[in-house]
Order: structure tokens, then sequence, then C-alpha cells
């Protein structure tokens, strides 16, 4: 699969089990990655490059986000639906996503921890 796509308002990864983390790097308007357990920081950090600055919905609930990958986020400029249910973000990432205007509250179902642990990251 490229890499790289010059326009897509939908895309949908039917097997969840697959590693995404090098192919989620596009520019796409709704980007579903729900229960791609796979999808790591890394995989948001492709995404939010430079060439996928017009997502405006995206959904990672149920992957192993971290507040690290949060942090990335920020260069999402657009974006205005967020879900982080059930992944391993903190309920302290709002600090973080409180930068983006255009954000909408982020849906954090299953979210327990209240900081981040991570000993090498700082929020």
């Amino acid at each position: 699969m490229a890499k790289e796509f010059k326009s897509i308002n939908f895309i949908n990864f039917p097997n969840r089990e697959e590693e995404l983390d090098d192919i989620i790097y596009c520019m796409t308007f709704l980007m579903d990655l729900t229960g791609f357990i796979n999808v790591t920081d890394s995989g948001v950090t492709h995404l939010a490059g430079a060439k996928s600055q017009e997502i405006k919905n995206l959904d990672v609930g149920y992957t192993r986000i971290t507040d690290k990958g949060v942090k990335e986020l920020g260069g999402l400029p657009h974006l205005s639906f967020l879900n982080f249910d059930f992944t391993q973000v903190s309920l302290s990432c709002r600090n973080i996503l409180a930068d983006i205007p255009s954000l909408q509250p982020v849906r954090l179902n299953g979210i327990t921890k209240e900081i981040c642990e991570d000993e090498y990251y700082d929020i």
C-alpha cells in the first residue's frame, strides 16, 4: 500500500490486527482506527505530519496511544473530533489538547490514569 495519498475523504482498514504505523500518513478528513491495537505513538507522529493537517475527525479508541502520541496531535489544526476511549492516555492529556482551537470535547471513556506515568515524558 502506498504511504502517501493526494486526497482521501474517508479511509477504513478492515484488518484490525495489521501493523499501520508506517502507512497512516495521508491527507484525509475522517480517520477511524478504532480497535487497531497495533497503532502506537509512532503512527500518530506520521499522522500529524505536514501532509495530514486537514484531518478533522480522528478515532483512535482501543489503540496503544499514550500521552506522548497526544502531544503530536498539536500539528492537526483542524481537528474537531477525537476519540481516545480505552487507550493508554491519561486524563491530563486534556492539557496538551487545549491548544487546538477547533477541538470539541474529547472522548475519554475507560481512561482511569490521572497523569502520565512515563518518567521520560513530561506534560
